[in-house]
Order: structure tokens, then sequence, then C-alpha cells
């Protein structure tokens, strides 16, 4: 039987897995699936963003509080910003964005005042929102102490054993209905 301890340490390890690959915390507390599922979800929303608004979807400079929340998609936040990271290197100084656009738009690299740039940005910012509901889901199944996959089936609660079980609960007594002798109503009913 695990301790509180193993518990605690058990979810902050998947908790920083599954910001670092998503879906790898629930796979580190032996919910393949569910890990798998996470990892395809949080890849192809994160991918589908860069790939309709361009490598400079995952911006900086331009766009911070979009750009927090692409990093919360860990390893696809990453490398996103390394590509963007490249392009910006190989570019040559420029006075202004519009300038900047114009470049991008002529080496093909980003669409510029596009409507698809916000939706791309949007993708990739809900994966990482997304992402942070299932590190939660993840702190919290190993908190739980929660380990392997649910049985199909299943009750909630059968498919893991509880933290310290409790053997001297006392079981309270079934409830003891009166039963109609006659099949009249009680006393007092109209």
């Amino acid at each position: 039987m695990k301790s509180q301890g193993d518990n605690v340490a058990n979810s902050i390890v998947a908790m920083m897995l599954a910001w670092i690959i998503p879906g790898a915390g629930h796979i580190f507390l032996g919910r393949w699936v569910r890990g798998v599922v996470i990892f395809i979800t949080i890849g192809a929303t994160f991918w589908s963003g860069v790939a309709l608004g361009g490598v400079l979807t995952v911006d900086h400079r331009n766009a911070r509080w979009w750009f927090v929340a692409q990093m919360l998609t860990g390893v696809h936040g990453i490398v996103g910003f390394y590509n963007q990271k490249q392009v910006y290197q190989t570019m040559p100084a420029v006075p202004n964005d519009a300038e900047l656009d114009a470049m991008l738009q002529e080496k093909g690299i980003a669409l510029a005042d596009n409507p698809t740039d916000s939706i791309a940005r949007a993708y990739t910012g809900v994966a990482g929102m997304l992402n942070v509901l299932c590190i939660m889901d993840a702190l919290l199944l190993g908190l739980m102490g929660v380990q392997g996959e649910a049985r199909l089936g299943a009750k909630p609660g059968e498919d893991t054993e509880p933290l310290e079980p409790d053997d001297t609960a006392a079981q309270a007594p079934p409830i003891q209905l009166p039963a109609a002798s006659d099949g009249a109503p009680p006393e007092g009913s109209s």
C-alpha cells in the first residue's frame, strides 16, 4: 500500500511530465489510453494552428499572452518557439512591423494581417489551456493514488484501492421501513 508521501511525489512527477509532454503524466500513472488521447489531441490542435498561421504563430514579441498559453503545451510550444526564433535570426533588422510583414509574405513564411492568424493563435493557445486541465487531472489522479486504467463497467472508486483502508469504521445499520399491514394508508394521512 502506498503512503501519502508516495502519492504526493507521484503527483508532482505526473504533473511535470504532463506539462513537458502532454499525456506523459497519465502514462506515468498507468493510464495509457488517456495519455495517448491527450498527446494526440493537444498536438493536433497546436500543430493545426501552426499550419494555419505559419511558423510565426508562436510569437513572443507581438502576442505575449498567447505565447504564455502556447508554452503550456510543453514540447509542442517549445519546438514552435524554436522554429520561430530560427526565422527571426535569419531576417535582417526591419524598422517596423509593416515592412516585416511584407518581407515575410514575400518569402511565404507567414500570413500577414490575415484573419487566419487570429484563428491560428487561438488554436495554439487553446491547446495550451486544454493541457492545463490535463495537467490538473494528472496531479489529482496522482494525489488520489490512482494507478492504471479504469476497468470497463466499474463503478467510481472500484478500480483503485483507497489510500488508507478503514477496517474499524462501523457499518450503519440498514434502514427499516414500516410495512403497511392491511394496505390502508397510514393514520394521519388523507
